[in-house]
């Protein structure tokens, strides 16, 4: 895998990049972050992605020192330098700074913004025209009055032991509940339920990260007239649906064809690939119009 590596807007060679070891992103997870990538060359939806970074900094009291501009403008210059043949991922990182060797944060004086591409990671052809496999696991999902997960934080031991477990099970993804039981997200994605070709999701008082791939889905499936019900679901109403799928901004949109050892109807169902054309549809409208991989978008004219 090729990196590419932006250090406080500086472009680093990737061997030779590093943060400290006394930095507070490092030691104790004090971070914040956000996925973008790129689709034909231009950048995908950067705007709700930095508006949700610059929220999740505000949540855990951490002033970002750049604005909106500067970062989208360091983003492009990394991409432009990565001279990646294929689609990109950028991982953008805002850690609280090197500090003292505890878990006070008055002792960070100076931020850092870490930027990481690499070519895009994709699931198999098969994923989509098959679905895939998800597992309801036992580990919780956070509670939203701990670490909230409406804070994409770079702190995801939570999720990390939750898809170890879905992957003992043999599922790509696992499904977590909080601690009333009620259905959440997946570890990187939301799902989606699909019971009398309504479609349903868990409220964000669930306590779940407001996916940006998320509200494109439901408000265009809104415009489109179509039923959509956030609310609070049970695992018994896993056992009941029709269809499910899961959603985010590297996947797109995922048919899922079995939940543990419930297999579902036909992969994927009609209100499932109805989305999946909709959110494709709409994603064209999200697409940054600075294209700093202009060999792609020269690929699809």
């Amino acid at each position: 895998m090729i990196y590419s590596v932006s250090i406080n807007g500086v472009l680093t060679d990737p061997k030779q990049a590093s943060v400290s070891i006394f930095d507070h992103g490092f030691l104790f997870g004090d971070s914040v972050y956000e996925v973008v990538r790129t689709i034909h060359g231009r950048i995908f939806a950067f705007e709700p992605h930095i508006d949700r970074l610059f929220s999740s900094a505000q949540q855990i009291g951490l002033e970002i020192p750049w604005s909106r501009e500067d970062l989208r403008k360091d983003v492009v210059a990394l991409l432009k330098h990565s001279q990646l043949e294929e689609e990109a991922y950028v991982r953008l990182i805002l850690t609280r700074g090197v500090g003292e060797l505890n878990i006070d944060p008055s002792s960070c004086r100076a931020p850092q913004i870490i930027l990481i591409a690499k070519a895009l990671p994709r699931l198999p052809a098969s994923a989509y025209t098959d679905g895939i496999v998800l597992s309801l696991v036992n580990t919780k999902r956070n509670s939203k009055h701990a670490t909230n997960p409406g804070i994409k934080s770079g702190n995801y031991l939570n999720n990390v032991l939750a898809l170890m477990e879905a992957r003992k099970n043999k599922a790509l993804e696992a499904v977590m509940l909080n601690e009333n039981g009620f259905i959440t997200e997946c570890t990187t994605s939301n799902v989606f339920l699909v019971k009398d070709s309504k479609i349903l999701t868990p409220s964000l008082e669930c306590g779940l990260l407001a996916g940006v791939t998320r509200k494109l889905v439901l408000s265009r499936a809104r415009a489109e007239g179509l039923t959509v019900e956030e609310g609070f679901f049970k695992p018994e109403d896993l056992v009941a649906v029709d269809e499910a799928f899961i959603t985010s901004t590297t996947r797109d949109v995922v048919p899922v064809s079995r939940i543990d050892d419930r297999s579902l109807g036909v992969v994927p169902g009609p209100v499932t690939k109805r989305v999946a054309a909709l959110y494709q549809d709409e994603v064209k409208k999200h697409l940054d119009k600075d294209c700093p991989l202009p060999h792609l978008a020269e690929k699809t004219q």
